[in-house]
């Protein structure tokens, strides 16, 4: 009978090859060790790609932008070169209303006038 405590039967045919108890000893040690490494430069990479997308991101948003700069320019300026007419009419219309005003209040005066000298000279 075999003299472990237990037995793989898959593993019976098999030769084992020999360790040494200093190696069976730094098994869990070297795992634990290497699963720490192995999240930690996933942590790093994962950075690194979060990163480099901020990076890649900044500069499409620039180039946007740019884009975006030049093919809003021209209609901008069209924009103000409008909004300067209509801007330019409305003043006008105050100044034609105003003027409008005046001359309603000289047409009433006139009129009063004509009155009074009508009644003067037929009464």
């Amino acid at each position: 009978m075999n003299s472990e405590p237990w037995s793989d039967p898959l593993e019976s045919g098999k030769a084992k090859a020999p360790q040494s108890e200093k190696t069976q000893n730094l098994n869990p040690v070297t795992e634990a060790r290497l699963e720490k490494l192995l999240s930690e430069q996933t942590k790093n990479l994962e950075q690194l790609l979060a990163d480099q997308a901020n990076v890649i991101l900044e500069a499409v948003d620039e180039q946007m932008d740019k884009k975006m700069d030049q093919k809003l320019d021209p209609v901008i300026n069209k924009l103000d070169a409008i909004l300067g007419e209509v801007q330019k009419h409305r003043e006008e219309d105050v100044i034609g209303a105003q003027q409008l005003r005046c001359h309603d209040d000289q047409l009433q005066d006139h009129a009063v006038r004509i009155k009074k000298l009508e009644t003067i000279h037929h009464p």
